[in-house]
């Protein structure tokens, strides 16, 4: 559930209903699906949240991905620990675990003006048996933290019952003289948990005798007779990160974080890891994947390395683009060339005195398939120059499928007994350059930087305006699967035949190998708006960040070529069925509106995101 579909078509939905069964159902519902035989994959495929391998760091001697987890008072139920790793979490917190099962009594306040929440306490958990039982189910693939609770024999317990469950463990203030003993039931690393209240008495040489290897500040302010969590949190995170700077050990920030700089803020103040918790639920998951990528930036500092192999993929790029040109040009002039003619055996002139429509009719496949031709090409020569030659693994990978379904289209053209001799040297030349660069660029690292810090009015406009291009790119998979269909078919639709006034029939009567020619066209077609399809779905999936002009401008004038030819051939040659033109009507807004909520965030201002300078995160 990425940011452009969480808040433009779940939030609004999920904010209806009680925060604790929204909360529930979202969490059961990514980990049901994390949890299938390709779940991980999928939600790869639609977040790309993978945490770059920059971010990597040891603390207390555990490997974290990313230094963004996820707070276990969010998650008292369990009902995302699977998930969770596939969102771009460095590590989850579970707990604390009690025993017993431990619950409230008052329902949970959301309050989306504020951003903030209400609990009665953040202690509630399923009890010991039940918890085991869940975290015994988990793949783990990222550092699971457990904070335990209780009287002394009750945490030795509960260390002992979770101890290969846990890469490290959690106990709070009151327990911290139980620290000596826990040791001896187990080797892993132990952190300290304060909180704001506690943090206000807190004396460093009370703690300076203890063998512990961090601290965990506890989200939550004491308000009205609870705890209420929300952005307002981040000045006591500060103050009690410089309280415990002293004692030099590892420091969890946890809550407070709804955007990057938030956390930004709190690494520059000398937090080791930071925790998510009501960030989560009105900023969105993506989230950590933000935090992840505006770290990078800020801490990367590697120089631009030439990145071999994208001047081959952007001549591969151009070929298609070329080659669009000169299939527009044969489309709007000759349409059929002499091996068309000699395949069907008669001249074009043969065709219009038989019936001129049916003429028009296949200049306009050609035209359309010319336009999408145009339009991937750009679109490819655009990742190679500002994507794929500057590092950007999401670029070579979605080249890379884009053009393998593009080849494809080959198989179309084999599989109607036709053989396109032009369309044969086309490949010819086009794919040694695909081969060469996607051999030279096969080592590419993979993750991001984004500049992006705030939840601007920009930013929450983008979430409506990348929605309607993912749209936009998957109506033109499926259109380009539906066309293909078609072509290897029934060939025509019923808007077809009424346009020429012909019958499937009476084409094979006048000319028995003009419908396999005509469904050669067809078929060719929606193979490519298959490719330019992905393109556009995978750009606007993967590449979609704050400041990013080139990636507006690829959209915007890669989306012109096909819309032109598509629609503007239908006017050419009378062909102005509006019903069977409604679905390129409909697609046509969806691109402007995403074109237009998209611009003030992709083509905004960098100098407010980009104002702050490299930092080096305080490492314990």
């Amino acid at each position: 559930m990425p940011d452009w579909s969480y808040h433009t078509f779940f939030k609004p939905v999920l904010f209806r209903i009680k925060p604790e069964t929204s909360r529930d159902f979202t969490l059961q519902l990514m980990n049901t699906l994390a949890r299938l035989p390709l779940g991980d994959k999928i939600i790869n495929f639609f977040g790309h949240m993978q945490p770059p391998s920059e971010l990597e760091r040891e603390i207390a001697g555990i490997r974290f991905p990313s230094p963004v987890g996820i707070s276990g008072a969010l998650d008292s139920n369990l009902k995302g620990t699977t998930a969770y790793s596939h969102l771009g979490f460095g590590f989850i917190e579970v707990g604390p675990i009690s025993l017993e099962p431990c619950t409230m009594t008052q329902p949970t306040a959301r309050n989306p003006v504020e951003e903030t929440l209400w609990y009665e306490h953040l202690y509630s958990n399923m009890g010991l048996d039940e918890a085991q039982l869940k975290l015994q189910k988990v793949k783990k693939s990222v550092p699971i933290g457990i904070g335990i609770k209780g009287t002394y024999d009750e945490l030795t317990q509960l260390a002992e019952m979770l101890d290969k469950l846990a890469d490290y463990f959690i106990v709070s203030l009151d327990a911290a003289d139980h620290i000596e003993k826990i040791r001896k039931i187990t080797g892993k690393p132990i952190f300290l948990e304060v909180t704001h209240s506690t943090m206000a008495e807190f004396d460093v040489n009370e703690y300076n005798h203890l063998d512990f290897d961090g601290f965990l500040i506890r989200e939550g302010i004491q308000k009205d007779e609870g705890w209420e969590l929300g952005k307002s949190e981040i000045p006591y995170l500060k103050n009690g990160i410089q309280q415990l700077l002293p004692f030099e050990k590892p420091i969890i920030a946890s809550g407070g974080v709804h955007d990057p700089n938030d956390a930004m803020e709190l690494f520059r103040g000398g937090a080791s890891l930071v925790q998510l918790h009501s960030g989560f639920v009105f900023s969105g998951p993506g989230l950590p994947k933000r935090i992840n990528e505006r770290y990078v930036y800020e801490n990367d500092e590697k120089t631009l390395e030439k990145t071999y192999g994208w001047v081959s993929l952007f001549l591969m790029g151009m070929g298609v683009f070329i080659a669009g040109i000169i299939a527009l040009i044969i489309g709007l002039t000759h349409v059929l060339l002499p091996y068309d003619e000699a395949f069907l055996g008669i001249k074009s002139e043969e065709i219009i005195a038989y019936n001129h429509e049916l003429f028009h009719f296949m200049s306009h496949d050609r035209i359309c398939l010319a336009g999408v031709m145009i339009s991937a090409g750009f679109m490819f020569m655009q990742l190679s120059y500002h994507g794929i030659r500057k590092g950007e693994h999401w670029a070579r990978k979605a080249f890379v499928i884009a053009a393998s379904i593009g080849f494809l289209n080959l198989f179309y053209f084999v599989g109607f007994g036709y053989f396109d001799k032009l369309h044969f040297i086309y490949y010819a030349i086009i794919l040694p350059f695909f081969i060469y660069g996607l051999y030279k660029t096969r080592n590419m690292p993979i993750g991001s930087k984004g500049i992006n810090l705030y939840n601007s009015t920009s930013w929450k406009k983008s979430q409506l305006g990348q929605s309607m291009f993912i749209i936009s790119g998957i109506c033109l998979l499926s259109a380009g699967i539906v066309i293909s269909i078609i072509g290897m078919n029934g060939v025509f639709v019923p808007e077809d035949l009424s346009f020429f006034s012909l019958t499937p029939e009476q084409i094979s009567a006048f000319n028995e190998r003009l419908i396999p020619l005509i469904a050669h066209d067809r078929a060719g077609f929606g193979g490519a708006l298959i490719s330019e399809g992905f393109l556009l779905l995978l750009i606007a999936l993967w590449g979609y960040r704050e400041g990013v002009k080139w990636i507006w401008w690829t959209l915007a004038i890669g989306g012109l070529p096909g819309f032109l030819t598509g629609v503007g051939t239908h006017f050419m040659i009378g062909y102005d069925n509006h019903f069977h033109l409604s679905p390129a009507y409909l697609l046509f807004v969806f691109y402007l509106v995403g074109l237009v909520y998209s611009y003030p965030y992709l083509c905004g201002s960098k100098k407010q995101s980009m104002s702050l300078t490299s930092y080096e995160a305080k490492k314990v």
